[in-house]
């Protein structure tokens, strides 16, 4: 089986995109990965809109799964960029070196940033109100 490191970024991106990519490589630091690849492609907003697009397909047609999270998709992109700003790396896996808890404690993260625990239910909906990223290093 081939290895996440050994997929450009662009093959990859196809392998979410036609919904190829085998499951067990589809983990945290992937997602991570597409929000990267789709950061880099378009910018913030774009990316936004195509990775929970390409997420919410991957869940349903790979993964076979519900458990789709329209909000937890968006903080992936938007707590990646927030990083991507504070660095000089255009490198993604010395981004996630230089800030290890992109990584390791991503979900303390997100839950800073939405003020509340996003994960416990897989929200089909934005939340209302968003409010800047303030995160303490």
């Amino acid at each position: 089986m081939i290895t996440l490191d050994q997929l450009t970024d662009n093959e990859l991106l196809e392998q979410i995109e036609n919904c190829s990519l085998s499951p067990e490589l589809f983990t945290h630091e992937t997602m991570l990965r597409l929000a990267w690849i789709l950061i880099q492609k378009h910018g913030l907003d774009v990316a936004i809109v195509k990775n929970s697009h390409l997420k919410e397909k991957f869940f349903k047609t790979a993964l076979n799964s519900d458990k789709f999270n329209k909000t937890l998709s968006r903080a992936y992109v938007e707590i990646l960029y927030y990083f991507m700003k504070k660095t000089n790396t255009n490198n993604f896996n010395k981004l996630l070196r230089e800030f290890p808890r992109l990584k390791f404690d991503f979900q303390k993260l997100v839950k800073t940033h939405y003020g509340y625990n996003i994960l416990k239910e897989h929200r089909l909906e934005e939340p209302k109100d968003f409010r800047p990223i303030i995160f303490s290093f």
